[in-house]
């Protein structure tokens, strides 16, 4: 009986003894602790992901840093976890590691969407998801035979090429790149039934094509390397 008491009575004993001595410890004053702090440079709330951090309690922290290190540039403040994603720039606003690009369903497949747009995020420079486009260039979603570069077929009653008119005329144009859209120039025979194309001498330059930032209006809106 005498070996039993011991048996459990010792580590019993034991036991309460590193509770007594453990538990104050453990509740002590948080402000007493040291933690780790990094530079938040753009004071945006966010540290630095990639600075190392300093060892300091609360009461001793050092100015312009916080406990949190998952900021991925902190030299701008429109960055951090969190932030509202801006499509179309190249830039990962919200530090997710993907980037936000503007689509369209494309329910047809025939390369042009419609309805409301849809920001997915991606990897950088990914191709177009299926069912998706970049564009929402496409009057009837719902057969693939009408777009932008589909030919008109006369006496139909359908606008195929999506120009806004229907049954018009049989006016080509000449689409020296051949990327589908023609040129101001009419053609006698062969050719495209639209004159879009701002530069007919290359085929990755046409209506509805991807802005890229190289100083040229790749989509020929106008515009050069806009949101980017």
């Amino acid at each position: 009986m005498k070996k039993i008491i011991l048996n459990i009575g010792i580590p019993l004993t034991l036991l309460i003894i590193a509770i007594f001595i453990i538990g104050p410890a453990c509740s002590g004053d948080p402000d007493d602790y040291s933690y780790n702090w990094w530079p938040d440079t753009d004071q945006d709330g966010f540290g630095d992901s990639f600075e190392n951090p300093i060892m300091a309690t609360n009461n001793n922290a050092p100015a312009n840093h916080v406990r949190d290190n998952s900021d991925c540039d902190d030299n701008n403040a429109d960055i951090y976890p969190s932030a509202t994603e801006t499509p179309d720039n190249t830039i990962d606003e919200d530090c997710n590691g993907l980037y936000g690009y503007t689509f369209y369903a494309d329910k047809d497949g025939d390369g042009f969407g419609a309805g409301n747009p849809v920001i997915l995020d991606l990897d950088l420079g990914v191709n177009t998801p299926d069912n998706y486009s970049t564009n929402d260039a496409d009057c009837d979603d719902n057969n693939a035979a009408m777009n932008p570069l589909a030919d008109e077929i006369f006496n139909n009653g359908m606008d195929d090429n999506c120009n806004g008119e229907t049954d018009t005329d049989d006016i080509r144009y000449i689409d020296a790149d051949g990327d589908g859209y023609g040129s101001t120039q009419q053609s006698a025979a062969d050719g495209v039934f639209n004159s879009l194309d701002c530069d007919d001498t290359n085929d990755e330059i046409h209506p509805y094509a991807v802005e890229k930032n190289n100083g040229i209006d790749d989509d020929c809106d106008g515009a050069i390397d806009e949101g980017l």
